[in-house]
């Protein structure tokens, strides 16, 4: 008998705390009040292209359409409702739930001539190199203004960047209308202008490791730029060309790191100052000679270091000259880069080259986070109004276009050093 009572009152308690415990729909809702809350209060212009009415009607209109819906597509809605504040650092980092499940292993890369297929596995690699013409009955254009939806554009040039990357989701294609199911049907064509069909899909990495063996394209004889050692910034003197080239990857030094009190990160990083003064100990002892600073795929930082070269080339005639600074962008140039090159643009007389970066001039930088409380997924803003320029132009003034087509960057060159070098 005692048994029996004991196993009732067991089975009383699980029936209770199961009913204690909120739904998947309750913990969004939840989820959904936090964000409602607190994103508006840490970001300090969150309404300025997402009028605050249309803000709360939309997560409104999520809360009434949480039910049979799985977690990941509730992430992803919210995502494409976040994005319509048209700010690319202020995002749900949904890496961890869209990597639960198996992704389409295909890198999509756009160029001057189109949309490639730069990387894959070994399953799919007859698919390497080609540049795609259709997607799924579209145009590559058309596909990637679907998938926008999940990313912040603040110009044109954030689909190009940031939209590849989103075809890889099964979850987000589906959602976007790229497909009806996890399957990427891909009109390509090669060099000779043979075209292909194929479908990719996604794979089961740990079941077929033999098919996921990576596929991609190593440069040839890689001129600077892609030359694999990577270094966060790195100084060339081009004698042949009498161009002082400073490649700087990331917005971060030894010296600024220390100003804020991180000893440890600080330690692992060069200083920046030696590399300044070599710069201008260079330009010195060669007259004439030109200055070419490096911003592409700069993935951001600090702006203090960068805006502080700014200021010294433009304090010195005998650098800031006509055709003497060069400052090189693309699509991938962010944060504090953007913010370095739109102040070269401002007080020197630099030629901006390149790409225009995907991300305004004037918008919202250093970055910080906070966790919604139940599906614990990390949310990104931007807490400081970056005004580098202006106005408020959607783009970096760039004085000399040179996009990279795909065939430079498969043999290794670099047709924006070229161009400064006078090849072409």
């Amino acid at each position: 008998m005692r048994v029996s009572l004991l196993s009732l009152f067991i089975c009383t308690l699980q029936i209770l705390s199961a009913q204690a415990q909120p739904t998947s729909a309750e913990r969004w809702q939840a989820d959904i009040d936090f964000l409602q809350r607190e994103l508006p209060k840490r970001h300090p212009g969150l309404y300025r292209y997402y009028p605050q009415p249309n803000f709360e009607a939309d997560l409104a209109a999520l809360r009434n359409r949480l039910e049979g819906k799985t977690d990941l597509q509730v992430a992803l809605e919210l995502q494409s409702i976040v994005a319509k504040a048209r700010d690319a650092h202020t995002f749900l980092e949904l890496t961890p739930l869209l990597q639960q499940r198996p992704v389409i292993p295909i890198g999509f890369g756009w160029y001057a001539d189109g949309l490639y297929v730069s990387a894959t596995v070994k399953k799919f690699a007859p698919a390497l190199g080609k540049r795609v013409l259709e997607i799924n009955g579209m145009k590559p254009e058309a596909a990637l203004e679907k998938i926008s939806r999940f990313f912040g554009r603040e110009n044109e040039e954030s689909p190009r960047k940031d939209g590849p990357q989103w075809l890889r989701f099964p979850e987000a294609i589906r959602m976007a209308g790229v497909s009806g199911t996890d399957t990427l049907a891909l009109l390509v064509v090669d060099d000779k202008g043979q075209r292909y069909f194929l479908k990719v899909h996604p794979i089961d990495f740990q079941k077929d490791r033999a098919s996921a063996q990576p596929a991609q394209f190593v440069p040839k004889s890689p001129d600077l730029r892609w030359n694999p050692i990577k270094q966060v910034f790195s100084l060339h003197w081009l004698a042949q060309d009498s161009i002082v080239y400073l490649q700087y990857n990331a917005c971060m030094g030894q010296e600024m790191t220390l100003a804020v009190g991180d000893s440890a990160v600080a330690s692992q990083l060069p200083p920046f100052q030696p590399v300044v003064d070599s710069v201008f100990r260079l330009l010195d002892q060669y007259p004439g000679a030109r200055f070419f600073f490096d911003l592409r795929f700069n993935y951001g930082g600090d702006p203090a270091d960068g805006i502080a070269l700014a200021e010294k080339i433009a304090a010195l005639p005998f650098v800031n000259l006509p055709n003497r600074v060069y400052v090189a962008t693309n699509r991938y140039s962010d944060g504090a880069a953007v913010e370095i090159a739109a102040t070269f643009s401002q007080l020197t007389n630099a030629t901006m080259i390149g790409e225009a970066p995907a991300q305004r001039p004037n918008h919202f930088g250093n970055v910080q986070t906070f966790y919604l409380p139940n599906s614990r997924i990390q949310v990104f803003h931007g807490t400081r109004q970056v005004s580098a320029v202006p106005g408020n132009p959607d783009k970096v003034r760039i004085d000399t276009p040179v996009e990279l087509p795909f065939s430079a960057f498969r043999d290794g060159r670099d047709p924006v050093l070229d161009l400064v070098r006078g090849k072409r």
